[in-house]
């Protein structure tokens, strides 16, 4: 399997996994029947949906067989990924300080997890 096959089948099951991921941060705080947002939901997804498109636009690129742009695409999704998990600490109501969301640690390890996959793969790209 080459390095663009594996960067592929990566991203290929990265960005519906962060799609639920998304879905399932709009409700990851205690509250309502199914949970309800963290504080300031509308600003803290935007840079998860920027992450999204970004790896969708690394997918097509690499397609195209445009590796620089591959790479700086998926650079540029995790760094936007980065943003939004780390804006999620304390983001909920309760506490002292607020609290994180149900699923903060499982959201933690899959940002990390997908980070080493990725960069790992890239240096063969």
């Amino acid at each position: 399997m080459s390095a663009v096959d594996v960067v592929k089948e990566i991203l290929d099951q990265a960005i519906p996994e962060l799609q639920k991921q998304m879905a399932s941060m709009s409700q990851g705080c205690s509250g309502g029947d199914h949970g309800v947002p963290p504080e300031n939901w509308q600003a803290r997804q935007a840079p998860g949906n920027s992450a999204i498109q970004a790896f969708s636009a690394a997918r097509a690129a690499l397609g195209e067989g445009r590796i620089p742009d591959t790479k700086q695409q998926i650079i540029s999704a995790l760094t936007q990924w980065d943003t939004l998990i780390n804006s999620l600490a304390l983001s909920c109501s309760g506490g002292e300080h607020g609290r994180d969301p149900d699923n903060y640690g499982n959201y933690l390890r899959f940002r990390d997890l997908l980070k080493e996959r990725l960069l790992t793969a890239l240096r063969f790209l």
